[in-house]
């Protein structure tokens, strides 16, 4: 992939960032598969620049890595990565980190050829293997034995060069036919061939016909190449006889092959340059690296051509020349950096709290009036609604039911009345398992076509991003791939906006409430940095599956609980993920809909701790034992005899009626929850789930009673924005164009500072020359800066910041 007529700029785009990077790598490996390709070969002509050289590493190394997984994947050999490269000191210098580009490279092919060409106004070999004598100090590095000396002292391995061959010449018109000698002067690029019709360029079948028809074939021993000359017409090209002693050469230093460009200019009929010999070049190369006999004799130029010159060459002092010097005088990159104008800078450290709602699949397969559609949800209910839940087939983000997509466009619509409600979809769950999260994980390649296939699914179906709900990773392996596997969403989410122009899609997960499984799964402070927000689960801390009776969700324990049912609570999860390193601000507290019921194995015993027998009768709408949605608990309160009891140590209410026991939240232990919410400083609260809250309003309070108690209590509320984390620094410090704010953040307060103590610092050189600044001389060079910084701190009294950087970038302008 590339070539010289490629250019270079659509490999930097595509190397710029690994979103770009891996949306290429995983439409090439497909690609490359389905037409039966071994591998690629990259011919990036050329990257210059750090930037370019470190994008080319990443490129190479994620190339490699998918390779490397994919084949792993689906049990093939794994696709070859080769690359071609210049022979230049300047151009390997400037564009190539030798040593990690050999570290993730099959081979590297070294294009050992147009060393010279009708670009220059002297004639010159297209490769010769040494410099002739008569070269100049610049021109004696470009032969084949330099180039591939620079290669190795700069890192790369012999065995991985692969010496470039080519089997076509480089032509020049002569200006005086009777000099025509290596550096002779040259008008420009020798006549066309008939076949490639490219002036300056002969394929060798082309220069065998031009030699039989009467050229001069002339051997330079100094170069260990012929030339040949026909009237006005000078050619550089490579023969049988350069070729073998190019041969001997690599197999003398060690290199790891040969590499030819191209097998359509060697004679491949065998009907060019006589002897019946097809591919004449490439069967010698063969022959002499291979040891296979083709049985035919090399065809002796200097027996075929009419007229042969022997010219006596007395053969210099050897010339060292040392690659480092050389090297070292290539000339640096000058990066100019300039210094936008920005308008007044608005602390962005605060923010409104979250209202993260989730809404099950499956709600909508509920019996009659607990049947749950979209179009149920109140669009200004919450900031984001979350679809619970997508799937997986072959590795790739999918529906559960095909018929989950009619309600995506229904999710979709509520933003047509609210247009920053972002809708999310959310993949893994309880019932989906571990499982399928630990084999996506455990390949490179699967985990990183899910990333890119997710994106598309994700645009396709119009969602603002995806939730990771995976229950749960467990262990060193796991805990590491989840990072991993966030990583490269995030990645792949920055990167896809900024190529896409569309806003990033939001990445977010549940996560587990039990201090256990925290320790046991999670790199928190690696997961923060990736995530937008951390759902933290903070119920089912009790449930059916236990043999006593407790609450769902209490926000505090009991005094007389022990000391591992005190770990049991909302307040000391959300501690917890606080205490491993969790940003307040990206945490949402989960606060459920719902209530998990049992029943007492003794109706005179309901107190918290009670004997159960297990969980409670399903509810109507439900129908799961253990569990009611906030709806079905008011229709159990509304029965006669059902006493309702306040938990005045948990805050949160339960009730009973004969033998069955239901722990639950109501508007009241949300308030609660909501004021211990503030006081704290979490980022708000995410909802389970809103298609079990009374949204007919039954329970005779209105509609969604409990997610709109905590949206009152929230109202007036501001986040604040804390953490420092890789993504963060982008968005806090906003610029915005207004009339009435010129507010500074604390980032531009720093730099402020800083300014004043180089006023400071110049104040102090004034008053040390003692020098009187009169007006006549304070304009001039000497003294411009010093008005200027004068002007700079009269300036900043008024915190002007547009004036501000006016100034300043005058003062750099005149400085530097």
């Amino acid at each position: 992939l590339g070539g010289w007529s490629f250019g270079t700029q659509k490999f930097k785009d595509m190397s710029a960032t690994r979103y770009a990077r891996q949306t290429f790598i995983y439409s090439a490996i497909p690609f490359l598969r389905a037409r039966s390709f071994d591998g690629l070969d990259l011919d990036w002509e050329y990257p210059k620049g750090q930037d370019d050289k470190k994008n080319f590493v990443h490129l190479l190394k994620e190339l490699r890595e998918a390779f490397e997984a994919e084949a792993q994947e689906v049990k093939k050999p794994r696709l070859l990565l080769t690359a071609a490269v210049p022979v230049g000191p300047d151009n390997i210098k400037g564009g190539y980190d030798v040593p990690a580009v050999s570290s993730y490279l099959d081979f590297i092919n070294v294009m050992a050829y147009d060393f010279h060409g009708k670009w220059e106004r002297e004639t010159g070999h297209n490769a010769p293997l040494y410099s002739p004598s008569s070269d100049s100090e610049w021109r004696k590095q470009l032969s084949v034995d330099n180039a591939a000396s620079i290669w190795t002292k700069m890192g790369a391995p012999k065995d991985k060069l692969i010496i470039g061959m080519p089997t076509y010449g480089r032509t020049f018109t002569l200006s005086n036919t009777a000099n025509y000698k290596v550096n002779s002067p040259a008008s420009g690029g020798g006549k066309a061939g008939e076949y490639t019709k490219e002036a300056g360029f002969l394929a060798y079948y082309e220069i065998c016909e031009i030699l039989k028809n009467g050229a001069t074939y002339i051997w330079d021993e100094e170069m260990k190449v012929p030339y040949a000359i026909s009237g006005d017409q000078w050619i550089g090209f490579d023969d049988e006889r350069s070729i073998r002693n190019k041969m001997k050469w690599i197999k003398d230093n060690g290199y790891g092959g040969a590499m030819v460009w191209t097998v359509d200019m060697d004679d491949f009929t065998g009907t060019f340059c006589g002897g019946d010999v097809k591919y004449p070049l490439i069967g010698a190369m063969r022959e002499e690296l291979r040891g296979i006999k083709r049985g035919k004799e090399d065809i002796d130029w200097s027996k075929v051509a009419n007229t042969i010159i022997a010219e006596t060459i007395t053969k210099p002092t050897p010339i060292k020349i040392s690659v480092s010097e050389v090297l070292s005088k290539v000339k640096p990159s000058k990066i100019q950096a300039s210094t936008a104008i920005q308008t007044d800078v608005v602390d962005m450290n605060v923010r409104a709290p979250q209202v993260i709602c989730y809404m099950t699949s499956w709600s909508i397969k509920r019996p009659g009036a607990g049947k749950f559609t979209p179009d149920n949800i109140d669009s200004s209910l919450c900031t984001h609604v979350i679809y619970a839940f997508g799937s997986l087939k072959d590795f790739k983000l999918t529906y559960v039911d095909e018929k989950d997509t009619d309600q995506y466009k229904e999710m979709m619509a509520l933003r047509d009345k609210n247009a920053n409600l972002k809708v999310l979809l959310a993949i893994g769950g309880w019932a989906f398992g571990s499982t399928p999260f630990k084999e996506l994980t455990g390949n490179v390649f699967r985990m990183n076509q899910f990333v890119y296939e997710a994106i598309e699914f994700l645009r396709e179906h119009k969602f603002n991003g995806l939730d990771v709900d995976w229950e749960y990773p467990r262990g060193l392996d796991d805990k590491a791939a989840y990072v991993n596997l966030l990583k490269e969403l995030r990645l792949a989410f920055e990167g896809e906006s900024k190529s896409s122009g569309l806003p990033r899609l939001l990445l977010t997960a549940a996560v587990p409430a039990s201090f256990e499984a925290i320790a046991a799964g999670y790199d928190v402070v690696e997961i923060s940095k990736y995530l937008d927000f951390i759902n933290v689960m903070t119920y089912d801390f009790h449930g059916q599956w236990e043999r006593q009776v407790g609450h769902n969700s209490p926000l505090y324990p009991l005094e007389s609980a022990t000391s591992y049912q005190k770990k049991l609570t909302v307040d000391y999860s959300a501690r917890e993920w606080v205490k491993q390193g969790a940003p307040k601000e990206k945490l949402m507290i989960g606060m459920p809909t719902y209530g998990r019921s049992f029943t007492l194995v003794d109706p005179a015993k309901f107190d918290i701790g009670a004997p159960a027998s297990g969980g409670g009768t399903a509810g109507k709408y439900t129908s799961e034992a253990g569990f009611m949605a906030y709806y079905e608990v008011c229709d159990f309160l509304h029965v006669e005899n059902t006493t309702l009891v306040w938990d005045n140590e948990q805050q949160v209410p339960f009730a009973y009626r004969k033998d069955q026991w239901i722990g639950f939240d109501d508007e009241r232990s949300l308030k609660t929850k909501m004021n211990w919410l503030k006081e704290e400083g979490f980022g708000g609260v995410m909802i389970w789930s809103v298609d079990m809250d009374d949204y007919r309003g039954v329970c005779g309070t209105g509609k969604y009673p409990l997610i709109n108690a905590m949206k009152q209590e929230l109202a007036g509320y501001t986040v604040k924005l804390e953490y420092d984390g890789p993504y963060e620094a982008t968005g806090r410090n906003a610029v915005y164009t207004t009339k009435d704010r010129n507010y500074i953040s604390k980032h531009n307060k720093y730099i402020i500072t800083f300014v004043k103590l180089l006023l400071l610092f110049n104040y102090i050189i004034i008053i040390m020359n003692n020098k009187l600044i009169t007006i006549k001389n304070i304009f001039s060079s000497q003294y411009k800066s010093n008005f200027c910084y004068t002007i700079l701190l009269i300036i900043l009294i008024t915190k002007n910041l547009n004036i501000i950087t006016i100034t300043y970038k005058y003062i750099i302008y005149h400085t530097i």
